[in-house]
């Protein structure tokens, strides 16, 4: 996977996104050329991750998917119910600890 998709962050963190993409692509089973949008909500309020996931994937192909990042904990329940509400599957899991905590989506547009 080339670097493309994570433009927006610092060299430092691209590998770390990389890796955790790829890690959650091989657990449920994703091919990795249907991520094909990035979106870095971290230190965003709520209600701006869903915000931004929602004007993100207007940009995102039917069939495609959209990794987003995020450290408000609201994300986690905002975004998973409005891609239930909306047809869309969501994967979501959260790697780091305490206060570092961050939030992770692939969310697939039905």
């Amino acid at each position: 996977m080339s670097h493309t998709l994570f433009d927006s962050v610092d060299t430092a963190e691209q590998s770390l996104l990389e890796q955790a993409l790829t890690q959650a692509v091989a657990t449920h089973g994703l091919d990795m050329a249907m991520v094909s949008h990035f979106f870095d909500a971290r230190h965003l309020p709520c209600p701006m991750p869903l915000l931004k996931a929602k004007l993100t994937l207007r940009l995102v192909a039917d069939g495609h998917a959209l990794y987003l990042i995020a450290t408000d904990k609201n994300s986690q329940h905002d975004l998973v119910a409005f891609c239930q509400k909306n047809g869309h599957t969501v994967h979501a899991w959260q790697s780091g600890q305490d206060s570092s905590i961050i939030y992770h989506f692939i969310i697939i547009k039905n």
